[in-house]
């Protein structure tokens, strides 16, 4: 019996020890609806790129339409770019850090999403630094995505408040829950008006409404938002893929998501049982990563209501997969985070 006794707790401590010792994962409980296999279908039908746009742009990872005509990227060596529509690139400014989001106000100020320096809101002088990142001694652990409202409020997403830039796969492995939106109205100035989000991601708004839309990643989930009330309510769920950048198109009142993976369909059922995460994390630290799953282009459009109007799925690629989407010059314009060029598909219906 004492020889029992002894066993069973030299496994109990072995067993914390895995689940709860150093270099153990801090997994959180998150059941988010699995992917909707009728809207999966969806996106049964590829089609090919029309062409690769500038293949030594690495990293676009927001294109903008700016109000100057010109469509605008964010790259990865801190450049902003703007493009003509005749097709001439020009760079309009250098942020030092990582640019993300890109934004236009109503006076046509550009706003940038700088994963390393924070909100930024460029001027004749260089940028000003409106709310700063955690390492430069600000509030920002992860600036993602913003747009403008026509009040000049900027609608901002720190996408998570444990995992900064570069840290998103350790993000998603706990499935952590501590992204925030804000609303900023000046320098050092802004409110909270959601958090406890999985990675809130991309951001845009309807001009028309003041209807604002936001992607919450890790949930496969859009979400619209009264800025007034700070009110959040489910657009749609179950998306197939991860939703990370969202563009809404004035001119057909569609809202544009790109999708830069499938769900993982073995990766998110265990989020719902953390104490078994917590124990596959040792097994994955020796093993390593199990696949991941196909990243070919991905994108879908809806209405404000929530119904599923467009999709596109390009081809597989031995590349990963794009973070923003957009219809610009009568095309249909997709980039990525670590993806070289710009991809153009042509903007026929499906």
């Amino acid at each position: 019996m004492r020889n029992i006794l002894i066993g069973a707790a030299v496994l109990a401590a072995l067993f914390g020890l895995a689940a709860y010792g150093p270099g153990s994962l801090d997994a959180m409980h998150f059941a988010p609806p699995a992917p909707d296999p009728d809207l999966a279908a969806r996106f049964d039908t590829e089609r090919e790129p029309v062409r690769t746009e500038r293949p030594d742009f690495h990293g676009a990872e927001d294109l903008e339409p700016g109000p100057d005509g010109r469509l605008y990227a964010s790259l990865a060596d801190g450049r902003i770019m703007a493009r003509s529509p005749q097709g001439d690139w020009a760079e309009v400014g250098n942020t030092g850090g990582r640019p993300l989001g890109l934004s236009f106000g109503p006076d046509g100020r550009l706003f940038v999403a700088d994963a390393l320096m924070g909100l930024l809101a460029q001027s004749e002088s260089g940028w000003d630094v409106w709310l700063a990142s955690a390492p430069n001694g600000g509030p920002l652990v992860f600036a993602d995505d913003l747009t403008v409202l026509a009040d000049g409020r900027v609608i901002l997403t720190d996408a998570s408040l444990r995992h900064a830039y570069g840290d998103h796969m350790m993000s998603f492995l706990e499935a952590e829950q501590t992204g925030r939106i804000l609303s900023v109205t000046a320098p050092e100035e802004y409110a909270v008006l959601a958090d406890g989000l999985g990675f809130i991601n991309g951001v845009d708004h309807n001009p028309a409404t003041g209807q604002v839309f936001i992607n919450e990643t890790w949930a496969g989930r859009i979400w619209t938002l009264d800025p007034d009330s700070a009110t959040l309510t489910v657009l749609i769920d179950g998306l197939p893929g991860y939703p990370d950048n969202l563009e809404f198109d004035a001119e057909t009142g569609l809202i544009w998501s790109a999708m830069p993976s499938l769900r993982s369909e073995e990766l998110d059922a265990l989020h719902a049982r953390p104490l078994l995460k917590r124990l596959v994390w040792r097994w994955l630290q020796l093993a390593g990563l199990p696949p991941l799953p196909e990243r070919p282009a991905m994108a879908i459009a809806l209405t404000p209501d929530g119904e599923t109007v467009r999709t596109l799925r390009g081809p597989l690629e031995d590349a990963d997969g794009i973070t923003t989407v957009l219809v610009w010059n009568d095309e249909l314009w997709t980039a990525g985070l670590a993806r070289d060029g710009i991809t153009v598909f042509d903007n026929a219906g499906d």
